[in-house]
Formats: C-alpha cells, structure tokens, sequence
C-alpha cells in the first residue's frame, strides 16, 4: 500500500496559508483585469470586463474625453462645444493610471513569503479607489455590480492579513509519525535494523495504473533520469504518477497546500502545492516550480 501523509481536512496552517495566498490572488486578477480594459478603451472596444480598479481606468476615460479619442458619436448631449486638448494630456493620465497599476503589482510580488506589509499597503490603495469610485459616481443601479466587486476584494485582502496575523501564532506543524503500538525499540531484528525504519524507506506500491485518456490538467511535470514525473489533477483529484502509475493522490473539490510522495529506488519524490505554486522534488531538490494562477 502506498503511505498517505495528507489529510482530507487543510490543517490550521494550511486554511491560514491558503487565505493569505487568495488573498494575494485577488490582488493580481484586479491588475490584469485592469490593464485588459484599459486596452480595450484605448482601442475603442466596446467590451468591459468586472475585477478592475476604478481610478486608473477613470483616468484613462478622462484624459480619452478631453482629447477627442472617442468616435464622434460620442461627444452628444452637451459636449458638442468641448474644445479638445492636446494628446500630452492624454499620455499624462495614462502614465499616471500605469503608476498605480504598477504599485498594485509591486504589492503583489512584495506580498511574497508572508511580506503582509504589502498586502495592507494594496488595501488601502485599493479602499482609495473604492471611494474614489464612490464619489466620482455615486451609488445606482448600473454601478451595484462594481461596488459589490470592490466590496469582495477589500474583504478578501483583509482575510488575507487576518489569517497572516493567525498564521504567526500557530506552532510549525510537524509531519505526524503513524500510531504504533509498545517501544519500537524492542522490534529491532538481528542486523540491528528497526523494521518500522526499513518500511518507511521501501519503495511504494502504486495505488494503479494513470489513465491516459481521462481529461486532466498538468499541474507541473518533470523528468529526472528514468523517472518521468508527472503531477496532475483528474475532475477533483491531485495524483502523483510517476513512470505512469499513480502514487499519490488527495481528493478535494477545493484546493489547500499538501504534498504527494513517493519512495523508489532509494529516491524520495514529491509533488506539492504551497497555495501559489506547484512544485516537484527529487531528493530535496526542486526540479520542477510552476506558478498557480487559478
């Protein structure tokens, strides 16, 4: 039988863990969904997408407005007198909305490794443009939907800082022995070896063989030797295949930090989730790192 270190349940660590990264999470969709609609608007695209800031993108339609960047058809109802500034003012409010966008994406790589400094910085970035979206236009019916998106990030960021501040009282978690029964130390056999030791570095039995035609994602994959490594999810489950047999597993709709393991041939390997990365090891070292973004 193969050894299973995971639980079906994320430990206190781990939702804590999880929180802090979907908090962070959040922080990178705001940006791309951002700069995804302010490409829109410069290229006169009639299409809009939820998860963006408001200020830079006001200050995107603003300087657009001013400078005569709309269709025709636009300047109606009132703004048929509008005399027009030059495009220099245009590129001063898209510099300005592209110093934001940047603060947001340096609060999301600096929000690594539990720099939750960041992550508090982006709030009160982000609660800025919520009033700012506020006062500019007001609360009606056709801006419910972006108050209720500005309403979620703002919690999920604090979420995040929450559970970080949780997450520096809780003890390390270590990996937890199996229950055994009596002193292991009276079962040593006659070459002096503890035989619970000599079962956990004996090599594993895989749990089957991974099936090739079912729909899967790759999550990360890697070869080492005569070791092809293959870490993937089937519908709601994480397998560890390796030479094309399935190791490990963990089953779960939602995801939480783990590691999937593996002993062959003397070699220790793994496959984990951190709650932003997907990682293979071989032995302890890294031969596989891929960024999770969903």
């Amino acid at each position: 039988m193969a050894k299973h270190y995971n639980q079906t349940e994320a430990t206190p660590r781990q939702t804590c863990e999880q929180k802090y990264q979907i908090s962070r999470m959040n922080l990178l969709i705001v940006v791309i969904f951002t700069i995804i609609n302010i490409v829109l608007l410069v290229t006169n695209a009639d299409s809009y997408f939820l998860f963006s800031a408001f200020i830079p993108y006001f200050l995107v339609t603003f300087g657009m407005i001013l400078c005569g960047r709309f269709p025709a058809d636009f300047y109606t109802d009132g703004l048929e007198d509008i005399e027009f500034l030059d495009s220099s003012f245009f590129i001063v409010m898209l510099v300005i909305a592209a110093v934001i966008l940047l603060l947001y994406l340096l609060a999301w790589i600096m929000s690594s490794k539990n720099r939750v400094g960041w992550l508090t910085f982006a709030l009160v970035l982000f609660g800025i443009d919520t009033a700012g979206m506020l006062f500019i236009g007001g609360i009606s019916l056709e801006s419910v939907i972006d108050i209720i998106f500005h309403g979620l990030v703002i919690y999920y960021l604090i979420s995040g800082i929450i559970a970080h501040n949780k997450l520096k009282k809780l003890p390390i978690e270590e990996a937890s022995e199996p229950a055994g029964d009596g002193d292991f130390s009276e079962d040593i056999n006659e070459e002096g070896e503890d035989d619970f030791a000599a079962s956990e570095t004996s090599d594993y039995i895989p749990l089957r063989v991974a099936s090739r035609d079912v729909k899967h994602r790759v999550l990360a994959e890697a070869r080492v030797g005569n070791y092809d490594i293959c870490y993937r999810r089937v519908k709601s489950t994480n397998e560890l295949v390796i030479n094309g047999n399935v190791y490990d597993e963990l089953n779960g709709v939602m995801e939480h930090a783990h590691t999937l393991e593996a002993h062959m041939d003397g070699h220790c390997i793994t496959a984990s989730y951190t709650g932003s990365h997907s990682v293979i090891e071989f032995d302890g070292e890294v031969v596989a790192k891929k960024l999770r973004l969903i």
